[in-house]
C-alpha cells in the first residue's frame, strides 16, 4: 500500500505544456489527441507578474481533456528553448493505446512525422511524435491488454 502524501495530496491535477503559437498547439492537440477545450482564457496583471517574474506580462491558457487528464497549454509569448543534453527534468507526455501500429500510421495520415517507427522497449512497444514546439508525445501499447503503467507494475 502508498505511503500517505506527506502533503495531503488528494489526486493527480493536471500537465502543463509551454507552447510558442497557441493556435498552432491547439490544432495539433486537437487532431492529434482529440483535446477536448474545456477553457481558453487570456492572462495578465500583477498575479501573472508574480508567477512569472516578468513586468508587464502577458499570455494565454487553454485546457482541456485527453484521455480523461487535464492538459493545459501555457503561451507567454516565449519561442526559447531549453538547451539540448541529457534527459533531464521534464521529458514527455504519454498515452496508452489498443493498437500502436494504427496509432503510428493515423499519425503519419494526419500529417505528422513520427521520431520513429514502432519499439519494443522491456515488453512495451512505444513510438513518438512532437508537438509544434518539440515536446515529445509518447504512444504507448502495453502487453496483454494492460492498460497502464501502475497495472503493468503491479498496483
Amino acid at each position: 500500500m502508498a505511503e500517505p502524501s506527506p502533503l495531503g495530496l488528494r489526486s493527480f491535477s493536471h500537465i502543463c505544456i509551454g507552447v510558442a503559437d497557441m493556435n498552432r498547439a491547439l490544432d495539433f492537440y486537437r487532431r492529434l489527441l482529440g483535446f477536448d477545450l474545456v477553457f481558453d482564457i487570456e492572462l495578465e496583471g500583477p498575479s501573472l507578474e508574480a508567477v512569472t517574474g516578468k513586468r508587464g506580462a502577458k499570455g494565454r491558457m487553454a485546457g482541456g481533456l485527453v484521455a480523461g487528464a487535464m492538459v493545459e497549454l501555457l503561451a507567454l509569448g516565449s519561442t526559447e528553448r531549453p538547451p539540448a543534453g541529457p534527459h533531464l527534468g521534464y521529458t514527455n507526455i504519454s498515452f496508452c493505446v489498443d493498437d500502436l501500429d494504427a496509432a503510428h500510421a493515423r499519425v503519419v495520415e494526419l500529417g505528422y512525422a513520427p521520431a520513429q517507427a514502432p519499439v519494443d522497449i522491456g515488453g512495451v512497444r512505444m513510438f513518438f511524435v512532437n508537438d509544434p514546439d518539440g515536446t515529445p508525445i509518447e504512444f504507448v501499447e502495453f502487453p496483454d491488454g494492460i492498460v497502464s503503467s501502475a497495472q503493468l507494475w503491479g498496483r
